[in-house]
């Protein structure tokens, strides 16, 4: 069926295309029957393991233990699909006015700008729905072989879920823009869905987070809920997980609930929505710094001079610390589950130290590409009369800095319980921030700095090698903390991987990698 140009369907068409365009360039320069067998494994690994869960789900209904779990269940599902699909409606409102160029064309073409706007905010609903889909539509197709088709009214619920979600964020990324103004809402925004982001990972954990007492009063509180109260599956705040759980008149409700608040949003906030793309695209708010009378003179040390660089462009670009905060908060319930794994018993430092090891080694990791592969001026460094060393220890200096101001706090607290391990953290998670580190130095891989979260479309094997040697280094902590001479197994292999991976033939004159990204600019 052909499309008729600027209706709302060829529009729609016309975005969710980009948007699959922006995907598959996450693969590289790999075929396009590469990349779809690679996402069918994906998809079908994902099957595979969801099977337990659909199992699980079977025993609840014979199982009296299981069955109280239920609904606490259900409950963490929800709490992880709606603050995660909130935020990646914003985040994807943000990019459409700020990175997507083409409002402007749009608007001065006879299309009506509602139209725009609402095929716009359903591209943006459906992207999102796939953010997350991927993980909870093989749990509805496991559950459907299992427990019966009812579980595949969670497509239907997904897809309102995502258009309420959208509604939510798209009203608050036009009022934060209201609020902020166009020269801040992209970071305003971005701090603000990773925030809610994390509500999703906290709601995913919410039943092991929760201490023992809490988890029984909860559970005493879904055994005997008051009629109509919070925790009464049959109230109106359960409404779409009754829906998702393939309850039709409470589907029905949740849909045209979902789809009248779409519309009614996408209807109101669009002039707005539309004034705010054009102001973004156009001029950035005359918000000029006061003038300072003091003369700023040149300082002399190469060394001095690349970490002030460095740091600068970390200051002017905030939005970067809100994506390494997001690699933070994701890791960070890991160390909840450890701790309530030994009965709040355990080990503090066993709980806590893997996580604060493989969190140095990811943020390493990123601020490494940063200053290395994102480089803006890769051409003066490599034709300045400093050696590679200087070059590559002011750098590596750039991210050591932040790095440990970043991990005193955790090694702080852990050293007035646990001195000995807090020294034993401090040090492992210095030797897994500098292998990330060299791997990065050792094989740049040139892109935009705000691609850093898709740093690895280039290399997936450099990929894997970063997760290798943070998972071999987290072993490495626990092993150590266990004091068990097992712990120098992973070491020699974390050793190992660096010694086939070290740059062997080094270049005269400024960095090989900076001179290897000034060839390619």
């Amino acid at each position: 069926m052909r499309l008729r140009p600027g209706s709302f369907l060829w529009l729609v068409h016309h975005d969710l295309k980009l948007n699959f365009l922006r995907f598959t360039a996450m693969f590289g320069d790999r075929a396009p029957w590469t990349v779809a067998l690679i996402v069918l494994g994906a998809f079908a690994v994902i099957h595979a393991l969801c099977w337990p869960v659909a199992t699980w789900f079977a025993s609840a209904k014979t199982d009296a233990e299981s069955a109280r779990l239920y609904y606490p269940m259900l409950a963490s599902a929800a709490l992880f699909v709606l603050p995660w699909l909130v935020s990646q409606a914003m985040m994807n409102s943000t990019r459409a006015l700020y990175s997507r160029g083409d409002l402007d064309l749009l608007l001065a073409s006879p299309a009506d700008p509602r139209v725009v706007v609402a095929a716009r905010a359903l591209a943006i609903a459906i992207e999102s729905v796939g953010s997350v889909g991927i993980i909870l539509f093989p749990v509805a197709d496991m559950n459907a072989l299992i427990n019966g088709a009812n579980w595949l009214a969670m497509y239907p619920a997904m897809m309102a879920s995502g258009l309420l979600a959208t509604a939510v964020g798209l009203s608050a990324t036009v009022g934060l823009f209201s609020l902020a103004g166009p020269a801040r809402t992209r970071l305003v925004a971005q701090i603000a869905a990773t925030l809610i982001a994390s509500a999703f990972v906290l709601g995913a954990q919410i039943v092991n987070v929760l201490p023992e007492w809490m988890r029984e009063s909860l559970l005493a509180a879904f055994d005997h809920p008051t009629p109509g109260g919070l925790f009464d599956p049959h109230g109106p705040l359960w409404l779409p997980v009754r829906a998702a759980m393939g309850e039709w008149p409470d589907l029905l409700i949740w849909c045209l609930l979902s789809a009248t608040a779409f519309a009614i949003v996408a209807l109101a906030c669009g002039p707005y929505f539309l004034a705010s793309a054009v102001r973004s695209a156009g001029a950035v708010e005359s918000a000029e710094r006061p003038a300072s009378d003091r003369k700023r003179q040149f300082r002399a040390g190469v060394g001095g001079a690349l970490r002030r660089k460095e740091w600068r462009l970390l200051a002017r670009d905030p939005w970067l610390a809100s994506q390494m905060l997001m690699q933070i908060i994701y890791t960070l319930p890991v160390s909840v589950v450890i701790w309530r794994s030994q009965a709040g018993g355990g080990s503090v430092a066993l709980a806590v130290s893997p996580c604060v090891v493989v969190i140095a080694s990811q943020i390493s990791a990123s601020l490494a590409w940063l200053a290395v592969s994102s480089e803006d001026a890769p051409d003066f460094l490599a034709s300045a009369p400093v050696s590679r060393a200087h070059v590559e220890r002011g750098k590596i200096e750039a991210i050591g800095m932040p790095l440990l101001f970043l991990l005193s706090a955790p090694i702080f607290g852990l050293a007035l319980v646990e001195p000995v391990n807090a020294v034993l953290t401090a040090l492992i998670a210095c030797c897994a921030a500098g292998s990330t580190a060299l791997l990065n130095l050792w094989h740049p891989m040139p892109a935009k700095r705000s691609q850093v979260m898709r740093r690895h479309s280039q290399s997936k094997i450099i990929a894997l090698m970063e997760h290798g040697i943070a998972v071999l280094w987290a072993l490495t902590m626990v092993e150590a903390i266990l004091g068990s001479p097992l712990a120098l197994l992973p070491m020699a292999v974390v050793g190992g991987i660096l010694w086939f991976n070290r740059r062997t033939q080094p270049k005269p004159g400024a960095s090989a990698a900076i001179g290897t990204l000034a060839r390619q600019a």
